[in-house]
């Protein structure tokens, strides 16, 4: 997780940390010294230097303290050596050396610093250990420090010792499992599975046959999400001003007959025999008795059938009203009431009242029919991985966003993402000088900045700006899509020049071509995105060579995706170059050799 001031934090690993109160430490003596099985060894130990602090000439002598287990906690019983006595420990204790001290054993918490790449732990977690052996003998080399021996040999090991024992504990055979271990035939790794995108969380739900309410801010993607996932949806946005019978359909006056809406024909249409599609489009008097049958057939059908309604939650309560029975019973109250089949799933959207003026509450009957609804922020991995790799969104957008991302060590959540998206500002007193709502970054814009770019080079390719000053023009197209602050370095960071796959196969580049500053190498890799199956192991050389590792790794993660067939083609080129390697070290270790 990360703090209030933003900093990474992450629990790795156990270590005695805190001295518990003088009544908890008076009840853990007493049983100790009781020896009544209410206590007893974990198998885990700790060291510390047992000899004294000021005993310069005397080696380090380790000591084990057991790790004992009392009322679901962990504890390591330490016997005081002081050189001032009494000295105050952290639990505002007074102490004399000969004491019986209980340190509590918790989750170390290291803070990392992701810019140098190493962790700090949060609290000071050992102390008592010489730096060196003698006084006045260091000479610069902190390899050969007591405090570096202690560190490697000792604190290292019981660290981690903590933090694999767990993960031992957890996967052993004859210890209790829970209902999810024994129903789950999965033998992968918990540390090697990895969480379910918002997007396939959404299908699972939707394969399931379960109604689905996805809210958010606008421009996220929810819609453009579902029309991914399934093509073939049948979309209904909702307005204020719609008439009724578009949901619930209308009657016939001359006839008596009910007209069932145009959405309900569609999926009705979609399970139908040919015969049974001709009767649909006519509208027979008998569609009900067919939409029994069809609604019959239909249930050992695996194809979704999926009905949109957008805007959900931008519409009064009236309008909302009007998909009580669809979305509870799949039913359309025309008439008796229309059965649509019984693989039809509804999912809806809309915008909570923070994120827009005209939001309305949903009612609670309504809200209540929905099977799943969950709350959408943009993610900036899910929204490359999913959407703007397969789109072909242009490689400048993906980049600065990659740069921007991991320069400032952004999280996934929606807070720390100010670069990328930021919650709309709502009300009159949010209004920018011109009484206007002012822009805002998020998925959408992007996209349109995308557009923009593509359309822009396309003309400038074919000469349409002969004599004009590109630059400005450009510079004001982006300004309309993002605001003042990130226009200008966005413009800055799409003129960073680059290279295309087709380059770097022809190995058409010199020296002068090659990447020379962070803002450069993620350009780089977003615009070897673009590499074809049969570019990208030229592309991955080119980036191993002149990036780093880290950038391989991301260009891999992006340039795979989802997509079956390209994730199997990295974990191929991944092994080469991994036997690559092995063969590299092999023939250099025999040439040394020789």
């Amino acid at each position: 997780m990360r703090s209030r001031d933003g900093i990474l934090e992450v629990e790795f690993g156990e270590y005695p940390q805190q001295a518990v109160s003088k009544t908890l430490n008076a009840i853990l003596e007493n049983e100790f010294a009781r020896a009544s099985g209410s206590m007893k060894k974990t198998g885990k130990t700790y060291t510390t230097d047992s000899v004294e602090a000021d005993s310069y000439r005397t080696d380090f002598k380790a000591y084990s303290h057991d790790e004992l287990g009392y009322d679901v906690k962990k504890y390591v019983r330490i016997i005081a050596m002081l050189n001032d006595d009494p000295t105050v420990l952290s639990n505002e204790v007074s102490v004399k050396s000969g004491d019986a001290v209980w340190v509590e054993v918790q989750p170390i918490v290291w803070q990392i610093d992701e810019a140098k790449k190493i962790a700090l732990s949060k609290k000071a977690i050992v102390a008592g250990i010489r730096f060196y052996k003698k006084r006045g003998e260091w000479n610069g080399d902190f390899s050969n420090t007591e405090m570096n021996m202690f560190l490697q040999n000792h604190l290292v090991k019981d660290i981690a010792m903590s933090s694999s024992f767990s993960r031992v504990s957890e996967n052993v055979d004859n210890q209790r499992k829970t209902r999810l271990q024994k129903l789950n035939p999965d033998t992968t790794e918990y540390s090697q599975r990895r969480k379910m995108t918002d997007t396939e969380t959404i299908q699972n739900w939707i394969e399931a046959g379960q109604s689905v309410l996805l809210r958010g801010p606008s421009g996220i993607g929810k819609t453009e999400r579902l029309k991914s996932l399934y093509p073939d949806l049948i979309y209904m946005k909702l307005t204020n001003n719609m008439f009724p019978e578009k949901v619930v359909g209308s009657m016939n006056l001359q006839t008596g007959q009910s007209i069932p809406p145009d959405f309900a024909k569609q999926a009705l249409l979609v399970c139908s025999t040919d015969e049974e599609k001709k009767l649909i489009s006519q509208n027979v008097q008998n569609l009900y008795d067919l939409a029994d049958e069809i609604y019959e057939r239909s249930k050992t059908s695996s194809n979704k059938i999926v009905i949109l309604l957008d805007e959900l939650l931008n519409v009064k309560p009236a309008v909302q009203s009007l998909v009580y029975t669809l979305v509870l019973n799949k039913l359309v109250e025309t008439g008796k009431g229309l059965k649509l089949p019984a693989n039809t799933v509804v999912v809806a959207t809309g915008n909570q009242k923070k994120y827009s003026t005209v939001a309305e509450d949903l009612a609670e009957p309504l809200e209540k029919r929905f099977d799943h609804i969950l709350d959408m922020e943009p993610k900036v991995g899910e929204w490359i991985g999913e959407y703007a790799i397969p789109n072909e969104v242009h490689p400048a957008v993906i980049s600065y966003i990659f740069s921007k991302y991991t320069q400032k060590g952004k999280s996934e959540n929606i807070s720390d993402i100010d670069y990328f998206y930021e919650e709309p500002d709502v009300g009159e007193k949010c209004l920018d000088k011109n009484g206007c709502n002012g822009r805002t970054n998020d998925p959408r814009g992007w996209v349109s900045i995308s557009n923009t770019l593509y359309a822009f080079e396309k003309k400038l390719a074919a000469g349409k700006f002969v004599g004009i000053d590109v630059e400005k023009l450009l510079e004001i197209s982006i300004g309309t899509k993002l605001r003042e602050e990130w226009a200008r370095e966005f413009y800055d960071f799409y003129n960073i020049p680059t290279l295309t796959p087709k380059q770097i196969v022809n190995v058409d580049y010199t020296q002068s071509d090659l990447p020379r500053d962070i803002n450069e190498r993620f350009a780089y890799v977003s615009a070897l995105l673009l590499a074809d199956e049969n570019q990208v192991e030229a592309c991955r050389n080119f980036i191993r060579k002149h990036c780093d590792p880290e950038y391989l790794q991301l260009y891999d993660i992006s340039w795979m995706g989802t997509d079956e067939m390209r994730i199997e083609k990295i974990a191929e080129l991944q092994a080469m170059s991994l036997l690559n390697d092995e063969l590299n070290m092999t023939n250099e270790g025999v040439g040394k050799s020789i």
